[in-house]
């Protein structure tokens, strides 16, 4: 082991970097004359001969009693004051990769920060609580066994639930995800098999070498390092992973040439920078948002290969494996703000830990139940509605929309009692409305992408005779030529909800993706139902949810990327939309999906589903439209039940259905449905009790 004291180093960070638009290779290894000079940084006292990856704790206090914590392979692990000094070493085990997340809890509400490394010989990772104690900056929170030698490892706190996963990669192209919890003295699997040995969430392998991860807890992105391919980006949560996408690849296609490392720089703006060290290229950045664009790449001077870093609010610490001394050493932020200002035009400030990393006033809820998966795979579930049991509320059914095949009835249990395998409805509604006779039915409407038409339905009780999902034929001059089904003129059809106004006379409102809105008036007659468009609205972009309340004859339409908008019900009523509420990125997260009503006669709530941060919003009509909480639906491991995420449609429900939803039923469609086990199945829909929800959000 080589030893050295605290020195200063006479280093300039050299631009081998470029446009995000040049794809010249030997064009990109250039030094142009705007490149920034560093007069100092510090390095690290100790020098070891292997220097496997680093993470950087931030202190709670202030930048200055942050640690650097260091993995050696077989020298184990050492942990650095800001100083550089090195107040702790552990030789006993060979040790690769590090993460850190903070505000760990247990059951009792202790909380612990906590390192994960890997331990490659024991096939395991190891669990260290970190704290300021310079004395004793590491305590041990246990071992997890593990089926790899991992490579490296990496963190996910869930920024809403709380959730942590750790997930390791390998060399031979395996990914492995835990989900962990502490339990007040060790970190401890979530799940186990039969034999009480931890069982993981995700466990895949992809091919190729992988060499790192990173996951943005922000964004719920996994990003893992494929060497001598590109980086791969993954969802980072275990309920949400959904398909892979090319960061970057290798040169000449990309920017990249041999990866080694990967780290987040966060910014408090919600902005910052995907940062990769490239034995070959460098130091590289990319933008968090916008599908991850290049932006720049900068060199140390005496750093030959770039193989690890680790983020500080205040700095860098660049690993320097190459030098007869190995050594991490301490790049200013000033520093670099000054090289990516001059070369991107883009800052560096503001850099923030995991530890701000947080959905602030998130109610959790826990599904009570799910129905049965749909029966295609990929994007298919999308709707739910509800039909209320005129004399038996136990016999009430779910109707929901597979885009991909038909519509499914659930009891309420989510047994699936029928699957009418026609047409591709992807939005679906319900109103109790009267026939010819002067006899009540349930009349529903659905949007039908594969005619691009209104489907009608009657719907009814499930017997053993009859199914509860009826057909019913529409008639008159705007019938499909080959189905018996109201033509849209909409450019697509996509969102559709119902309205019944003060006279009984039920409307359908049905919208395309450019942005227009149809309002059909339905008549019903003893050979079939005609449609007559008698209004038309718009918004200036892709609209989906909608739903409208009967009671005070308003419309309630949104509008993906920009807002919630309210427009009169009637059918000749004003054509102008007043704003409801704008998405504003924090509580209201694009797209806004689903929209519902729950009107129990005393309270009225408008709910909408904020897809980009899985949560539903939850707002006052009887208080001037006021959001009175946010809430995200988890799962129950212990019960089998997965939470939902990515929702599309949702429904509310004002009635007694029994001890378990006393005040109601929510109902949200998951986009990521797992089984007991972790396993992918296909999309469903999730259960919630009202009365939960309520109290979750400390409403009176």
């Amino acid at each position: 082991m080589k030893m050295f004291g605290l020195t200063l180093l006479a280093s300039s960070i050299l631009l081998a970097g470029c446009s995000d638009n040049d794809s010249s290779s030997s064009s990109r290894k250039d030094t142009p004359a705007t490149a920034a000079s560093l007069q100092s940084a510090l390095t690290t006292s100790t020098s070891y001969d292997d220097i496997a990856d680093a993470a950087l704790w931030v202190s709670p206090e202030n930048n200055h009693n942050n640690l650097l914590i260091v993995t050696l392979e077989e020298d184990g692990l050492a942990v650095y004051n800001q100083q550089g000094d090195e107040i702790f070493h552990d030789d006993s085990r060979e040790v690769l990769g590090a993460d850190i997340r903070y505000g760990i809890e247990d059951d009792q509400g202790n909380s612990v920060d906590v390192l994960v490394v890997a331990l490659p010989d024991e096939e395991a990772l190891a669990f260290y609580a970190v704290s300021g104690d310079t004395d004793n900056p590491l305590t041990e929170l246990g071992t997890l066994a593990i089926d790899m030698e991992a490579e490296a490892v990496c963190l996910y706190k869930n920024v809403t639930t709380g959730d942590l996963t750790a997930t390791g990669v390998s060399e031979d192209g395996g990914i492995i995800q835990y989900k962990v919890e502490y339990d007040g003295a060790n970190i401890v699997s979530a799940l186990t098999d039969q034999f009480n040995a931890p069982l993981p969430v995700r466990n895949v392998n992809v091919g190729g070498e992988l060499s790192a991860c990173i996951i943005d807890d922000e964004s719920a992105t996994l990003y893992v390092a494929e060497q001598d391919l590109g980086i791969w980006a993954y969802g980072s949560d275990a309920e949400n992973v959904k398909e892979r996408r090319l960061v970057d690849s290798i040169e000449p296609l990309g920017h990249l040439q041999e990866i080694e490392g990967l780290d987040i720089a966060y910014q408090a703006n919600g902005k910052g920078y995907l940062v990769v060290a490239d034995e070959g290229a460098g130091f590289l950045f990319y933008e968090r948002a916008n599908d991850n664009p290049f932006v720049t790449r900068f060199n140390v001077e005496n750093i030959e290969e770039a193989k690890a870093l680790a983020i500080a609010p205040d700095a860098f610490w660049l690993a320097n494996t190459e030098a007869d001394d190995p050594v991490y050493e301490k790049v200013l932020l000033s520093d670099l703000n000054n090289y990516l200002t001059q070369t991107s035009n883009q800052s560096l400030t503001n850099l923030i830990s995991h530890r701000e990393l947080s959905v602030e006033d998130v109610a959790l809820v826990a599904s009570k139940g799910e129905t049965t998966e749909v029966d295609d795979d990929g994007d298919a579930a999308d709707d739910p509605a509800f039909w209320v049991h005129p004399t038996d509320v136990s016999k009430s059914l779910i109707i929901a929309t597979n885009k991909q095949g038909g519509l499914m009835a659930y009891d309420l249990a989510g047994n699936e009692l029928q699957y009418l395998n026609e047409g591709e409805p992807n939005n679906v509604d319900i109103r109790n409305v009267t026939d010819w006779n002067g006899d009540t039915i349930a009349l529903a409407a659905a949007s039908n992408r594969a005619l691009n038409t209104i489907s009608l339905y009657k719907i009814s009780e499930a017997t053993d005779t009859q199914d509860p999902i009826q057909p019913l034929t529409a008639i008159g001059n705007n019938v499909h030529n080959d189905a018996a089904e109201l033509v849209s003129n909409v450019d697509e059809v996509y969102g559709l909800c119902m309205y019944q106004a003060n006279d009984g006379t039920p409307y359908v409102f049905i919208n395309g993706k450019d942005g227009n809105i149809e309002q059909w008036q339905l008549t019903l007659t003893e050979t079939g139902i005609q449609g007559e468009i008698v209004r038309q609205l718009s918004v200036n972009s892709q609209p989906e949810g909608c739903v409208a309340d009967d009671e005070a004859g308003v419309l309630y339409l949104g509008e993906e990327d920009k807002a919630i908008w309210q427009f009169d019900a009637s059918a000749n009523g004003s054509q102008q939309a007043t704003l409801f509420t704008e998405i504003d990125g924090e509580e209201l997260v694009a797209d806004v999906e689903g929209l519902t009503l729950y009107n129990s006669g005393n309270e009225k709530y408008l709910i909408a589903s904020s897809q980009g941060n899985n949560t539903y919003v939850v707002y006052d009509l009887n208080n001037n439209n006021q959001s009175v909480g946010t809430f995200a639906i988890i799962g129950n491991d212990q019960q089998g039940l997965d939470g939902a995420s990515d929702t599309d449609g949702i429904h509310a429900v004002a009635v007694n259905l029994g001890d378990d939803y006393p005040e109601g039923m929510f109902i949200a469609q998951d986009w990521y449905n797992i089984d007991d086990q972790y396993r992918l199945e296909n999309q469903n829909f999730k259960m919630v009790s009202w009365k939960d929800i309520i109290e979750s959000l400390q409403i009176n």
